[in-house]
């Protein structure tokens, strides 16, 4: 009887918790969606409040996530990656968590740990978009980095790595096109130059056109790099070094 009178009392006590449990899940469902509310107003830090009270209530992936988007529009980055951490924390296999945490990496110039976090999205969902996109993007500025550096074979290893995550990016190929100009490749930097022009979104492309000219008159075709050299030009962030080269090729 005894043991009897225990197992009903567990039970209810367990009933009890379950209910609780409900209503503290709606009770927080609530307090995101009003959070979700003043994010879409603008208002970040009454956005914030309300994820950290449904935090209180419930530990859930979406409350973290939010409430790291709302850091990062005030513009709190370390606020925002740490909620973007405790978001894979809460759920690893949530790939969507890794684009954002990588996106927060990347905006704060951390382009390895972006590389790291976007490649992780990519074993979780292979066919994410956003986090191929993303990856592409990574690897290109981290190559930009290494450039500047003087490593000119990570820089073309992983511009090679961006182009195949995602092979319309334009800037993977201007990277490309300056690291075998500075590696003494000049038909390879021709082909990476041509394939910005191709792909670029710029009318102007002054940073690709420029690259060709380089390429061509290391190549010893001088009609080519001129002609390079003046569609250069027309782009003014280009225009003065364009001019130098063009008065140096007369």
């Amino acid at each position: 009887m005894l043991k009897k009178c225990i197992f009903l009392a567990a039970l209810s006590l367990a009933l009890l918790s379950s209910v609780a449990m409900a209503q503290s899940n709606n009770d927080a469902k609530k307090l995101f969606n009003e959070g979700n509310a003043l994010l879409k107003s603008g208002n970040f830090e009454g956005a914030i409040e309300k994820y950290d009270a449904a935090l209180k209530l419930e530990k859930h992936e979406y409350y973290y996530y939010q409430r790291g988007l709302a850091y990062k529009k005030s513009r709190n980055l370390d606020a925002a990656l740490k909620s973007f951490e405790s978001a894979v924390k809460t759920n690893p296999e949530w790939a969507i968590g890794y684009v954002a945490l990588a996106g927060a990496h990347f905006s704060n110039g951390d382009y390895q740990k972006a590389i790291e976090n976007y490649e992780t999205a990519l074993k979780e969902n292979p066919t994410l978009g956003p986090a191929k996109k993303g990856l592409a993007a990574a690897q290109t500025a981290r190559a930009q980095q290494l450039l500047t550096q003087g490593e000119t074979k990570g820089a073309i290893d992983l511009c090679t790595s961006a182009i195949k995550n995602n092979d319309a990016y334009d800037k993977a190929y201007v990277i490309l096109a300056q690291a075998y100009n500075k590696d003494s490749k000049y038909s390879e930097a021709v082909k990476a130059a041509q394939d910005a022009i191709k792909h670029g979104k710029s009318a102007r492309n002054g940073a690709a056109y420029f690259e060709l000219g380089l390429a061509y008159r290391n190549l010893g075709n001088t009609a080519k790099a001129k002609e390079a050299f003046m569609n250069a030009k027309k782009d003014p962030s280009y225009a003065r070094n364009a001019a130098y080269e063009l008065d140096m090729l007369d």
